[in-house]
């Protein structure tokens, strides 16, 4: 609900989680251009299981239409600057810029942006669907860490333009419930450890 007349918004838990998910998307964004790649795949990381979680608590408590309408945007938003921008800046500061880099950026950050309005746009009337159409743009949280492991320019700006592909194409990708709120998590930790013994 919202917290009193002094702020615009409105303020809940699940916007909170969304808030820390973008909060750890900028720090990861300030690691990589600080040339601390550890820091920050362990920060996006964080990002994308903040976006997995805040959707979840969102559907538990008692909100308005305009508090819903409000969480929908600041989610979209967060995911625009966290699993759009911020995965581009990381593998910027790994594979730099030249022209055919720059054009793969760009791609990757137009798809996810078309990628989210479309989601915005089908919405209401998707909800109940068992499918995404396309591939959701928080998993590359999970996609980039996996590629950075290869330490390989030419694999992790090819899997930067593939994903920003499939961003696109109307592709069916199951939505996650049940033992997946359980399965991404655990291979998110185990990321993160294996980061960690690198």
């Amino acid at each position: 609900m919202r917290a009193s007349k002094l702020f615009i918004g409105y303020y809940n838990s699940a916007n909170a989680i969304t808030l820390l998910g973008l909060f750890s998307a900028l720090a990861s964004c300030f690691f990589a251009l600080n040339s601390d790649l550890k820091l920050a795949v362990y920060f996006l990381i964080t990002a994308g299981i903040c976006d997995l979680f805040d959707g979840v608590i969102a559907r538990k408590i008692k909100r308005t239409s305009e508090e819903k309408s409000f969480g929908v945007q600041l989610d979209t938003i967060v995911d625009v600057v966290s699993f759009c921008v911020v995965p581009t800046i990381i593998v910027y500061s790994q594979a730099g810029a030249v022209w055919y880099t720059l054009l793969i950026y760009v791609f990757y950050i137009t798809s996810g942006v078309i990628r989210l309005a479309y989601f915005n746009t089908l919405a209401e009337s998707s909800s109940s669907t068992k499918y995404y159409s396309g591939l959701p743009v928080t998993y590359i949280s999970l996609i980039l860490p996996i590629v950075l492991l290869f330490h390989s320019n030419i694999i992790t700006i090819t899997a930067l333009g593939i994903v920003g592909l499939l961003f696109v194409i109307n592709i069916k990708i199951q939505k996650p419930r049940g033992i997946w709120y359980i399965l991404f998590p655990l291979i998110a930790f185990g990321l993160i450890i294996l980061w960690w013994c690198l």
